[in-house]
């Protein structure tokens, strides 16, 4: 498998498959984005905007568990969220991270975000962000369903063997947390089972067209761009 931080790359790799709390975290990252960018090591002035975050937001992790920053009331269920939130803020830019952060994201842009850091730190999410829910919204089929996640993974299962391997308990949840962050980020609509449009705001479409593959996590037409 991949390094613990980071976009995931999966040639020849085993998937990560860890995403089985915590849903989108949209709050949390961005009480944790602004933590990094606080940090003394954190906002190194002299990285790009397009450097990816990566390893370096390991620097907050430890303070962010003992001063309980996300409010957590268990220490086991903090250090828990503490960690999966920073690994997804991983596979961030650190200019994704910064308007995260900031004063003047508005919560659909944050939410997206989310949604984009979860899709790049955990390939499988990505590819079934584009493979199954954009296309869906393309092709006007928008219900979408557990089952459509069941074939998903089945077809991957060819290529990946590790999916066969997977527990039945751990495999629901894998499920039902990705479900659970794409209602959480507007993207699909539980009531209904329907895939739900976005549209970026102008300042968040300027900062994913610099990673313009981002827009392949999203129900959006291309001609939105």
């Amino acid at each position: 498998m991949a390094g613990s931080y980071g976009a995931e790359a999966t040639q020849g790799e085993r998937y990560r498959l860890s995403f089985t709390v915590g849903g989108l975290l949209a709050s949390q990252g961005r009480a944790l984005a602004e933590m990094y960018l606080n940090h003394a090591g954190g906002g190194n002035a002299e990285c790009s905007s397009q450097t990816e975050v990566g390893k370096s937001i390991a620097a907050i992790r430890q303070q962010a568990i003992e001063e309980n920053v996300l409010a957590i009331r268990t220490d086991s269920a903090n250090r828990r969220v503490v960690a999966e939130t920073t690994r997804r803020l991983s596979a961030l830019t650190v200019g994704e991270l910064a308007y995260l952060a900031g004063p003047y994201s508005s919560i659909s842009d944050r939410e997206a975000l989310m949604w984009i850091a979860m899709c790049r730190y955990y390939a499988i999410v990505g590819e079934f962000a584009s493979e199954v829910l954009k296309k869906h919204y393309l092709t006007g089929n928008t219900h979408l369903d557990f089952e459509d996640y069941d074939r998903f993974i089945a077809d991957k299962a060819t290529w990946h063997p590790e999916l066969e391997t997977v527990s039945e308990g751990t495999t629901k949840k894998l499920r039902s947390n990705l479900f659970k962050a794409m209602r959480e980020a507007h993207l699909f609509d539980k009531n209904s089972d329907t895939v739900l449009s976005f549209l970026p705001s102008p300042s968040l479409m300027d900062i994913l067209r610099k990673r313009a593959d981002s827009f392949g996590y999203l129900p959006m037409r291309e001609s939105s761009l």
